[in-house]
């Protein structure tokens, strides 16, 4: 429930009292809000009331959920568990033997942070369940990239050591998948111009950086979709229609580029598309 409703409930229940329509002199058929100021103690009262309640709800919803991640990391070799365990990599660091565990004696939570360097991880199983595709990425100046050679043969002896025996996985450590995208975007002229640039001057580039804002949010090995693009950019203040032309992307430098028929998950588990690789072209 919202905030709103929770306060309706409340405050339908207070005026509906015989004792409370004597007290103030209430009138049948008017709402809380028509007989009470926003001002008023009764209207704060009940708006503070709600409130608690709603942020209440709302962190037991969120405990409820962590506790379910929790349950899915426990289940010991799980896919989630594989990720879960790749995110516990520390670089530097080597395991108790015999064990699948640090040892965190003198270390701060700055330190351990500091050195687990694996920000975004997955695991699936291929189709025929033969294999565990394992997908990993550290981050670089705020921007995803794969882990360089010494950090990956850290990261794959780490894992040599806690995986299950007789588990097949291979390690997906690369960079991310390119995009290149063909758009007619219809403008509002009285916002951008022909450019794509806002008219008051605060953003020359409000679509590519729309653009790049809707692939960054997307989980780490999330599906991409291209109407999902679409309606972020005509979310975008001054664009009236956004016309995919097309959608293609490869991974690696000597990969062909492929359509992207209506969605797709990127092999790298993240994406990027560079200026060139933008084509807009902006109409009224």
């Amino acid at each position: 429930m919202t905030i709103a409703e929770l306060k309706k409930t409340m405050t339908d229940a207070f005026i509906g009292e015989q004792v409370i329509k004597d007290a103030y002199g209430l009138l049948p058929n008017l709402t809380f809000e028509d007989q009470f100021s926003t001002v008023s103690i009764e209207n704060i009262l009940f708006t503070n009331v709600a409130t608690g309640i709603f942020v209440l709800q709302e962190m037991f919803e969120r405990h409820k959920l962590d506790i379910g991640e929790l349950l899915k990391v426990q289940r010991a070799g799980s896919a989630e568990w594989y990720a879960w365990k790749a995110l516990q990599f520390r670089l530097g660091q080597p395991l108790i033997p015999g064990s699948d565990q640090y040892d965190d004696t003198g270390l701060t939570p700055a330190q351990i942070a500091a050195m687990q360097i694996v920000k975004q991880a997955s695991a699936t199983e291929a189709q025929d369940r033969s294999v565990l595709y394992i997908k990993i990425a550290k981050e670089t100046n705020g921007e995803l990239t794969p882990l360089d050679s010494g950090e990956e043969q850290a990261f794959t002896d780490y894992m040599h050591q806690v995986s299950f025996a007789g588990v097949r996985y291979f390690v997906i450590n690369q960079p991310a998948d390119d995009m290149n995208l063909t758009m007619d975007i219809y403008y509002d002229p009285q916002v951008l111009d022909s450019h794509g640039r806002r008219l008051d001057g605060t953003n020359d580039a409000p679509v590519p950086e729309t653009i790049r804002g809707f692939l960054k949010s997307l989980p780490f090995n999330g599906e991409y979709s291209n109407q999902a693009l679409v309606d972020a950019l005509q979310r975008t203040p001054g664009v009236v229609i956004a016309e995919l032309k097309s959608a293609k992307s490869r991974y690696g430098l000597f990969t062909e580029w492929h359509a992207i028929d209506a969605r797709e998950i990127p092999f790298a588990g993240y994406y990027t598309v560079g200026d060139a690789d933008l084509n807009l072209v902006f109409r009224i």
